[in-house]
């Protein structure tokens, strides 16, 4: 696809610029980011909760969660190191086992659980270093390695291979001074290393309201990288899933509580209401998110408090995309808990739930709408905190 390998040379300009816009990193480490499902986990201080997203070289950044592209395996008597260099806490009583860290096959994380994919997990040669040691004789091949979650099944083009190493289930390291740095290694049986890679992440002063991706609905199936055709709706299309997020208060140590209430307008809805964007969120071309404050169960921006935007990236020229909030019994389905979604995943991580749809412009490409939390609610002179980028395929309408 021609809009793909537009993509990927960008991406490519961007990484060798050094301007991702998180922290330094290189080789087969794309990015190293805050666990999903841990509202503090890259604050100072506090438990350490990490994802660490691989990529490769023909497929650098984002692309490389893209499900037609293959993770990354392991060779027969092999294994993998993940080494938190600098910048955390070992807490001894934590062992570095599978109950600490988890193998992951695209984002939202789909687990690989080591006994079905031929791994197990341990401590390596230093109280920092996780070793992921193969232990099915042909190796841990990227074709065959796909999840064990319900919905894996199910996905249009399952993800395969590992692409994310996710530290933080059971909390053994503290972040600790301004930035943790962490290094991935492949290994052969002879103890060479094939591939490596480093990467740095800031760590926050304090903690701050949080958005991220998620799969705890509709039985863990992927609703990143969906298809769907021109002017087609995801959420609606056939085989689609409405896009969801994780969204969490400002949270003190293990709290996890979420943001209720919340859903967006997109920037026609503002239109159609005759609503002017201030100059301060100019930059939120795709919409608002609101929270509701009235209790009503709809949203106003003259009203409710504003938490955020969207931030919109899509082909050029093309027109009629827009990110919306479903309706159910005629009003807005808000944001609620997580656990009104998922029971076990509610107890686990806590946090709100938000879905939106999403409609297709009218030219082919990668649509991807970044959904971008203040980092003080309500303030709209307040800059940019969290945010995650989700993106769309949208194919041409066939003739």
């Amino acid at each position: 696809m021609k809009y793909l390998d537009c993509f990927r040379f960008l991406i490519t300009l961007v990484l060798s610029l050094g301007s991702i816009g998180i922290a330094f990193a290189d080789g087969i480490v794309g990015s190293v980011t805050s666990a999903p499902i841990y509202p503090n986990g890259i604050v100072v201080d506090e438990r350490s909760g990490l994802n660490i997203n691989l990529q490769n070289d023909q497929n650098p950044g984002f692309l490389f969660m893209n499900p037609e592209v293959r993770g990354y395996g392991l060779p027969p008597g092999g294994s993998m190191e993940i080494e938190l260099v600098s910048g955390f806490q070992r807490d001894p009583n934590v062992p570095l086992d599978g109950s600490s860290l988890l193998l992951t096959s695209g984002t939202p994380q789909q687990g690989l659980p080591g006994r079905l994919s031929g791994f197990e997990v341990l401590e390596g040669k230093n109280d920092k270093t996780f070793l992921i040691k193969v232990t099915n004789p042909t190796g841990v091949l990227p074709e065959e390695t796909l999840s064990a979650a319900e919905g894996a099944a199910q996905d249009p083009i399952p993800q395969k291979g590992i692409k994310i190493i996710h530290i933080g289930r059971n909390h053994a390291f503290v972040s600790r001074g301004e930035k943790g740095v962490v290094s991935v290694r492949i290994l052969d049986s002879g103890q060479n290393v094939i591939a490596s890679g480093t990467g740095e992440v800031t760590f926050l002063r304090e903690p701050r309201p949080q958005v991220f991706p998620t799969n705890i609905t509709h039985k863990q199936r992927n609703h990143n990288w969906q298809r769907v055709k021109v002017g087609q709706i995801v959420g609606v299309a056939n085989n689609t899933l409405p896009i969801p997020l994780l969204m969490y208060e400002r949270n003190d140590g293990l709290e996890r509580n979420g943001i209720l209430g919340a859903g967006v307008l997109s920037a026609q809805a503002l239109s159609d209401i005759g609503y002017a964007m201030p100059p301060e969120l100019a930059r939120y071309t795709g919409g608002l998110i609101l929270q509701d404050q009235d209790g009503n169960g709809f949203l106003n921006p003259a009203v409710d408090k504003i938490i955020g935007g969207i931030i919109d990236q899509s082909p050029q020229g093309a027109v009629g995309h827009q990110v919306v909030t479903p309706l159910v019994q005629e009003k807005p389905f808000l944001s609620r808990p997580s656990g009104d979604f998922n029971p076990k995943a509610g107890r686990a991580f806590g946090g709100a739930l938000m879905q939106v749809v999403y409609i297709a412009g009218n030219v082919p490409g990668l649509y991807r709408p970044t959904f971008a939390l203040l980092e003080r609610p309500g303030d709209i002179t307040s800059l940019d905190g969290s945010k995650y980028t989700y993106t769309v395929v949208v194919e041409p309408s066939p003739n």
